[in-house]
């Protein structure tokens, strides 16, 4: 069992359970039709990170030209 996020705008239906919008459901891996949403992104798997702790972006330093 794994958590998944729905990604769409609409209802979807995998493993016998529903999912609004946003909304997250425990599913069996092996449920029918999960990998084919998965792939075309209605569904995107949970890994239990918390959103918080996304990698840090670089920082851009701005470039400053040579005096000529």
């Amino acid at each position: 069992m794994a958590k998944y996020r729905n990604e769409s705008l609409g209802v979807v239906s995998v493993g016998g359970q529903f999912a609004a919008p946003k909304q997250t459901l425990e599913v069996d891996d092996k449920a029918p039709g999960l990998a084919r949403l998965v792939k075309r992104g209605v569904l995107a798997k949970i890994d239990g990170r918390a959103k918080s702790e996304k990698p840090a972006e670089k920082a851009e330093q701005p470039q400053q030209k040579a005096a000529e």
